[in-house]
């Protein structure tokens, strides 16, 4: 029995620590290169609710569960984040609910965002929109199909920008301004989910 006891003991503790990271939780590697969660898993504490209008403290498409941000579709108000970033490298996951689906990640854009979209448009996704950059050309081809976790990441250094989708570098391109701005997800009808949302600020 002791025995039996000893080794059920043994296997719990195996599992456990192969059990996956939990959605907002820094790798040991992440916290190393200097990596800071930018969600909570709870709140959208580090964020704001923006729109054309005033400025909303609470929005209902835009909800927190199970460690994961949920928007339900809507076209406003996009979530910025409170803080502006110059030269940074950000790593998130998303995943559409529905085959189409159209939203947008911004980079150094202004308070409201609106410029330096990378498109996550059905189709377009990829796509370096709305500013004066040269390059970002859309890459659908390596996205995953709906229900599925894309990863992406983004490295803004002086005025280029570089592009990783799931493991594969996208594209470079030049001529991003201004030299600072906030990061932020937009509204844009459609039903997706975001989590593991990290940043490291670049020197």
């Amino acid at each position: 029995m002791l025995r039996l006891f000893a080794s059920s003991l043994m296997f719990l503790a195996f599992t456990a620590s192969r059990a996956p990271l939990a959605a907002q939780e820094l790798s040991a590697e992440e916290k190393s290169a200097g990596f800071v969660s930018l969600f909570n898993g709870k709140d959208f504490t580090g964020w704001r609710f923006v729109s054309k209008g005033e400025d909303a403290k609470e929005a209902p498409n835009w909800l927190v569960k199970d460690g994961v941000i949920h928007l339900t579709g809507g076209g406003s108000p996009h979530l910025a984040s409170d803080k502006e970033y110059g030269n940074f490298e950000m790593r998130f996951e998303w995943r559409a609910l529905k085959e189409k689906y159209n939203s947008g990640f911004y980079i150094r854009s202004g308070v409201k965002l609106g410029s330096n979209q990378i498109n996550l448009a059905k189709g377009a996704e990829g796509t370096l929109m709305y500013g004066k950059s040269k390059g970002g050309v859309g890459v659908p081809n390596l996205q995953k199909p709906a229900g599925e976790w894309n990863d992406w990441r983004v490295v803004v250094e002086g005025d280029k920008a570089t592009f990783y989708c799931n493991g594969q570098k996208a594209w470079d391109a030049t001529g991003l301004v201004p030299e600072k701005g906030y990061v932020g997800l937009q509204a844009e009808g459609a039903a997706l989910e975001f989590r593991n949302l990290r940043i490291r600020e670049l020197k």
